[in-house]
């Protein structure tokens, strides 16, 4: 099979001609029945831009904030309100969550491959990407990342979930590892590993550890949280330096406790 590529733009053009298929990055908005049989990659109007990965965040190379729409910082809101009620924030959780593991999906590798509708034989460039039941697991740090990794499981049914519980000592910050169990190929997968609150990042340095000595290449993780501390995010990639990071947001940083801020206090409770 042909390689997977994580690029797009002038990379996609290659990848397209190397399957046959006539690019044009400054097609016009004429009527589509006067275009050649293939005519681009992206949808049928010029100005719709091509695929992209999430937002790059501002001095990392590996690590990614999801795009924000109006809707998407409403979400967050509900999450941060200290008067929301507990259905209000565990609604925005899961909402967010289907995004945020949307944007982890596109940032796997892909295959472009040229298809036909069923409308006159039109041309149509998809991307193949890896099979999550073959391909993927999504790993969990209990207890509050179980509702992230439903969203996946909802979505993507027989996908292989492994767990990990780490809890945080509150008088040290550190994590303490309880337990963990992850599918027996796990090193065979790229994994999807949820934590909703990235802070000090010890409890993901703890899951990567585990992952990485049960034979998981740091290179195939995707970190996946909905707020992140710039301090926590430093210290996973210490650690990891090949690992990519996905955040909803990058908040300002930790208080005196440890606490992201401006955070939306406790996930878990």
């Amino acid at each position: 099979p042909a390689p997977r590529t994580m690029m797009f733009g002038a990379a996609a053009a290659t990848s397209a001609a190397a399957l046959g298929v006539t690019v044009s990055f400054a097609e016009g908005q004429q009527a589509s029945a006067t275009k050649s049989a293939e005519w681009y990659m992206k949808p049928w109007t010029s100005f719709q831009k091509e695929p992209v990965m999430a937002d790059q965040v501002p001095g990392y190379d590996r690590v990614h904030v999801m795009r924000r729409t109006f809707y998407s910082v409403h979400l967050m809101g509900r999450l941060r309100d200290a008067s929301s009620s507990r259905d209000q924030f565990v609604d925005a959780a899961r909402k967010l969550s289907v995004m945020l593991l949307s944007e982890a999906l596109g940032m796997l590798p892909h295959t472009p491959r040229p298809i036909k509708t069923p409308v006159d034989g039109a041309a149509y460039i998809t991307f193949d990407m890896p099979d999550p039941q073959r391909e993927l697991c999504v790993v969990n740090i209990m207890r509050a990342a179980s509702s992230m990794s439903d969203v996946m499981t909802r979505e993507y049914p027989g996908i292989p979930v492994g767990t990990v519980l780490i809890q945080r000592d509150e008088e040290t910050a550190e994590p303490v590892m309880f337990y963990s169990k992850l599918p027996p190929d796990v090193d065979k997968r790229r994994v999807i590993l949820v934590d909703p609150m990235l802070a000090t990042g010890g409890s993901i340095r703890e899951a990567i550890a585990v992952m990485r000595k049960a034979g998981v290449h740091e290179q195939n993780i995707i970190v996946v949280s909905i707020v992140a501390a710039p301090e926590g995010v430093d210290a996973v990639l210490r650690a990891n330096p090949l690992v990519r990071i996905l955040v909803g947001e990058m908040d300002r940083g930790l208080n005196a406790r440890k606490y992201i801020v401006p955070g939306l206090g406790d996930f878990g409770h």
